[in-house]
């Protein structure tokens, strides 16, 4: 079985620093990568991928957003460029392009592999793409400016089911938190069904 920690190396922290003085804070980003830890924990039979990649996953979690430091509505692209571009990261070529793709696509449409113009052809583009299914997964179950949900992630063979705990159910809450887009990727890729359900009691969640 696949051993799996919090990773939290001096680049991680360094990359999480930037990213704190960019935005002003760094709570929904430090929120999306536990929920992305817990995703690949539960799944990792299913995805075949290793603990570097769940290192990567980890440093997409806390950049993703950095590009609302610049605009709101293109975040993603301009997260993408300034990862390129700021030579103070403690990061590799590599890992920049990686970082770079999993920020301009963690919202919007995904490119077929090849056609997102910032991997290179040596690059583990099948990986990225599963990487990307499971920060655009986080990023669903978690709000920056709402009420941060309780979640229950339950796994039955191929079918996923979080459990997502909210004092406010209202019908805008729950479109926020059941975005079926936002699972697409992970579900096509892992083979899953993911069943987000709403529930208001927490002790529910438990259950």
């Amino acid at each position: 079985m696949l051993q799996i920690r919090q990773y939290a190396s001096s680049k991680h922290l360094a990359v999480r620093r930037w990213v704190q003085r960019c935005l002003g804070e760094v709570r929904h980003e430090d929120r999306v990568c536990r929920i992305a830890h817990r995703l690949f924990r539960l799944t990792h039979q299913n995805h075949g991928l290793i603990s570097a990649d769940l290192r990567l996953l980890g440093l997409a979690a806390i950049v993703h957003d950095v590009g609302r430091s610049v605009d709101d509505q293109t975040h993603p692209r301009q997260g993408a460029r300034m990862l390129l571009h700021e030579p103070r990261l403690p990061l590799t070529d590599e890992e920049r392009r990686h970082l770079a793709y999993l920020t301009r696509y963690h919202r919007g449409s995904v490119p077929d592999l090849g056609c997102d113009g910032i991997l290179r052809r040596s690059d583990p583009h099948s990986r990225l793409a599963m990487i990307l299914g499971f920060l655009r997964a986080a990023d669903a179950l978690d709000s920056r400016s709402g009420e941060t949900p309780q979640l229950d992630f339950q796994l039955n063979g191929r079918k996923l089911r979080i459990l997502c705990g909210l004092e406010d159910a209202s019908e805008k809450v729950c479109r926020i938190y059941t975005r079926r887009k936002k699972f697409r990727l992970l579900e096509d890729l892992l083979d899953l069904r993911v069943d987000v359900r709403i529930v208001t009691e927490m002790a529910s969640v438990a259950a």
